[in-house]
């Protein structure tokens, strides 16, 4: 699929065009993110400098900036529109990446909750397919709102990684959720809910050598990184888990992060 603007992983245009130069790239991106909405001068002023080093010539720059995006936007089928006080970017949902994952995930997960695994388990598997790289806007500084925004954009991925997880489970294909989840946990290890299903799957197995080492890995990590010990409810799960037979119909995820 083409899209006019791709943002999750190195920012481009028409799928193959990467943004050259980090202020573009940073304005592009917070439009990109406010699609079809004014964004005001003092916005994009606080996504492409640090508080105490915006330059008098602010306002310029972001002009100039604005200018060497036109030529690619244009071609792309994309406006970039100069209005009072700010700018808007004219681009349909369907034309941005960012956006189209998000209708899927969203459609994954209604289908999960609706008890349809298998059409969970594609929409879910269609939105993970549009990223390029574990962040949103590779390379692009956090600054002001972009740390929001972007943050938020990589906690869906994570969210949507946990959710095609669960559909899998559901859909009768532990093997693959656990794949998914050792993914998941090696670029975010402090997920509850991801150790939570993790657990799951291998009962589900019938691995109970691996449901202990999974909850021994967790209790390490939590220890290390934050000094505690791991959320009580997965504690519970795993003495749980110990006294079912492989097979049995597990405990619902809970919705932690």
């Amino acid at each position: 699929m083409r899209f006019a603007l791709r943002l999750l992983g190195s920012v481009e245009v028409d799928s193959s065009s990467a943004v050259r130069g980090v202020k573009p790239r940073a304005l592009l991106a917070t439009l990109a993110l406010q699609p079809n909405r004014t964004v005001s001068l003092d916005l994009l002023a606080e996504a492409l400098w640090e508080p105490s080093e915006v330059p008098r010539s602010a306002v310029a720059n972001v002009r100039t900036y604005a200018n060497t995006l036109r030529g690619a936007l244009g071609r792309a089928g994309v406006e970039l529109i100069n209005q009072a006080g700010g700018y808007v970017l004219r681009v349909a949902a369907q034309r941005c990446d960012h956006l189209m994952f998000g209708e899927l995930a969203d459609a994954g997960r209604a289908a999960l909750a609706d008890g349809h695994a298998e059409q969970a388990v594609a929409s879910l598997h269609a939105a993970l397919d549009l990223w390029r790289g574990t962040d949103a806007a590779g390379g692009v500084p956090r600054l002001g709102p972009l740390h929001g925004w972007l943050g938020c954009l990589d906690q869906e991925r994570l969210r949507a990684s946990e959710n095609l997880a669960e559909a899998l489970l559901a859909a009768g294909d532990a093997r693959c959720a656990v794949r998914e989840l050792r993914r998941l946990l090696a670029v975010a290890p402090l997920r509850t809910r991801a150790w939570w299903l993790r657990m799951s799957a291998h009962h589900r197995l019938g691995e109970h050598d691996a449901v202990s080492t999974t909850f021994r890995e967790a209790t390490r990590v939590f220890h290390d990184e934050l000094g505690l010990d791991p959320d009580p409810a997965l504690r519970e799960l795993y003495r749980t888990l110990l006294s079912w037979p492989p097979g049995g119909v597990d405990l619902p995820a809970p919705a932690l992060s």
